[in-house]
């Protein structure tokens, strides 16, 4: 795990090298091994890294492009055998294979990165900084320009330390956090105003005189993959995984796998032992499960057993336990965002065992249901006129002949229907079930919400409906949010966390196949199940059944009941902001926890949690003795 920093004074004031390197060491990873940092008049980068690295300097002053670096190069071979007569090309380092890159390929180096990274490169010759994130965007990176200075990190509490920059929520931000973020302008931006972030997929371009963003990748949802036989697409699709775990088993330290005896973590766990059993110079790798108690819906046993058995691998038990206001705080600081765990006393156990165990990699499962459990193909058979395989896939997905019918009818009134028209019943529906109408928020704030919702628009693409379905999965401003509180997270122990479903070459394959062949034979993941025979255990493959949180989820709220109701009582940010209406609130809170006791869902507990997740952002980064008042003291007024 990485962090990088950057600071350049547009109008050439010199930079003070020790408050550089004071917000250099304020980011994540914490106890980081090495720091390398370039300073030169009026700029300065930095980048710290958890791990060391072989053959890792800080740039020499003769370089003509200066790189920092947070993430893993998937294709290192690939670029060293294209630059292989470039002299940064050997000296092993990522960041110095991407100045080769730069120094050969122009703009167009970012096009030719495969891996998860965020980056800086400034050309000293031509006087530009350019930053980019990977492909999916799973490192964040933020950056904003105020007072002749041009900044960028990891992390917004690094650009907060700089004198002039005022922390101050962004709180539209606020809004589509507690609408699951449907406005896809949100990925250009943080949680605090004034401060951006580069989206997924973009390269930023910044000179003295101008700033410029532009997209320099997307994935292809046009034209379809058509191959001879369903054991070819079993096979090309079982290489694909294969290969996004052994990318991202690349370390020198040991790596973690989260494994929860569901068909996700399952293959990527017994990949995983596969791989490192047969090919040399891989490191050991670990499992993490969170144990259920014996007999409960969580209780995975049998499943993380057999795991054990087919890999031999030493699988790492952590408690269940409920409750998440014990951390909540620390996640909302880290993640610099609302966002905060159900379970986060368990997750942070869970990393805290990793980092214990001396791995510094964490593999998850996570986005494997967005990206392989899509319906929507069951619309391009019916388009094709396919409607035999139409209703035999539908009632493998437990859809009658009335529901699918119902699913086409709002798939051609989208279709046809003038888009102000599918804009005022979206009014309709809002007046009576939008989130805006909650009554414990302020009319200043539903109002907010209000704008938001009316300002989200369906991402436009061509293509199947499968294709677009996974499409808009890797690319909704929700996930990318998510995305990133991931890596912050993570940071928060060291741990560098890895989502082989997320691999760019894998969801490009997905988005091409057809959808009945994803789904093979009406099987949803049937394509998958087929793929993982002869490497995970065949209890898991034919289960149809997953490990059940809700329970655990729902105890949460009675386990952190009074500091619940004490931080968002009468002293509550959230109400001071104008966000919340305290009383209409706090009148509901004893009756919203009876009934979680009797839900057999968590849309309770996750309304409250999200408006715990407001009031300790807001705490942590503008009440007193916070970051507004504390960050910007003398010793780091500026750079």
């Amino acid at each position: 795990m990485s962090g990088v920093f950057g600071c350049w004074h547009l109008d050439a004031r010199p930079l003070d090298a020790t408050r550089f390197h004071r917000s250099l060491a304020g980011i994540s990873p914490h106890g980081s091994r090495e720091i390398h940092t370039w300073i030169d008049g009026s700029i300065g980068l930095g980048d710290k890294i958890s791990t060391p690295t072989v053959g890792a300097t800080n740039a020499s002053t003769i370089d003509r492009t200066i790189c920092v670096f947070d993430g893993r190069l998937d294709n290192r071979a690939e670029l060293r055998r294209t630059l292989h007569d470039h002299p940064r090309a050997d000296s092993g380092t990522d960041r110095d294979l991407v100045a080769a890159a730069y120094e050969r390929f122009g703009d167009a180096f970012v096009e030719r990165l495969e891996g998860d990274f965020a980056l800086a490169v400034f050309d000293r010759r031509m006087n530009r900084l350019l930053l980019a994130r990977d492909r999916v965007g799973l490192r964040p990176l933020c950056y904003v320009q105020r007072g002749g200075a041009f900044l960028f990190a990891s992390e917004a509490k690094a650009l907060l330390a700089h004198a002039g920059i005022t922390a101050m929520p962004d709180e539209q931000m606020l809004a589509e956090f507690l609408l699951y973020f449907p406005s896809q302008d949100m990925r250009s931006r943080t949680f605090f105003a004034g401060i951006l972030s580069v989206p997924p997929a973009h390269l930023l371009i910044a000179t003295p005189r101008s700033v410029s963003v532009r997209r320099y990748f997307d994935f292809d949802t046009e034209h379809p993959l058509r191959l001879d036989a369903f054991q070819d697409y079993v096979a090309a699709f079982h290489d694909l995984f294969v290969a996004a775990v052994r990318n991202r088993l690349r370390s020198p330290h040991p790596v973690a796998i989260s494994i929860s005896g569901g068909l996700d973590s399952a293959y990527i766990a017994c990949a995983a032992g596969q791989l490192a059993r047969d090919e040399p110079g891989l490191p050991a790798v670990l499992g993490i499960n969170y144990s259920g108690p014996a007999g409960t819906p969580s209780d995975e046993h049998a499943y993380v057993h057999a795991i054990e058995q087919a890999t031999g691998m030493t699988i790492a038990r952590v408690d269940q336990r409920a409750g998440f206001l014990e951390c909540a705080g620390d996640e909302a600081w880290q993640s610099e965002s609302p966002m905060v765990e159900t379970l986060a006393r368990q997750a942070q156990a869970g990393l805290r065992a990793v980092r214990d165990a001396g791995a510094a990699r964490f593999l998850t499962g996570h986005w494997g249901d967005q990206m392989l459990c899509d319906s929507d193909y069951l619309l391009d058979l019916v388009r094709s006129g396919r409607w035999p395989s139409a209703r035999r896939h539908a009632a493998g997905w437990g859809l009658g002949v009335r529901r699918l019918a119902l699913r086409c009818a709002r798939e051609i009134a989208a279709r046809r229907l003038p888009t102000t028209a599918i804009a005022a019943v979206r009014r309709a529906r809002g007046r009576w079930d939008g989130a805006w109408r909650a009554p414990w928020l302020t009319p200043h704030f539903q109002r907010v919400l209000r704008e938001r919702a009316a300002h989200a628009q369906p991402i436009a693409i061509g293509g199947t409906h499968h294709a677009r379905a996974i499409y808009r999965q890797a690319r909704l401003a929700y996930h990318v949010q998510c995305m990133e509180w991931n890596a912050r997270i993570g940071a928060m122990h060291g741990v560098e966390m890895a989502f082989p479903y997320l691999d760019a070459a894998l969801l490009q394959f997905l988005m091409r196949i057809p959808g009945d062949v994803q789904s093979h034979g009406g099987v949803p993941r049937g394509l998958m199940r087929a793929a993982m025979r002869g490497t995970v255990p065949s209890v898991i493959i034919d289960r149809r059944s997953k490990g059940e949180f809700t329970h655990l989820a729902n105890a949460s709220i009675d386990h952190d009941f009074a500091a619940m109701r004490e931080i968002l009582g009468p002293t509550a940010l959230s109400v001071q902001f104008g966000y919340v209406d305290g009383p209409a609130l706090w009148q509901r809170l004893d009756q919203w926890r009876a009934e979680i006791r009797q839900s057999p869902d968590t849309l309770l507990t996750t309304r409250i949690v999200n408006l715990c997740g407001v009031e300790l952002f807001l705490r942590r980064f503008f009440g007193a003795g916070s970051v507004a008042s504390t960050i910007a003291e003398p010793a780091m007024a500026a750079c």
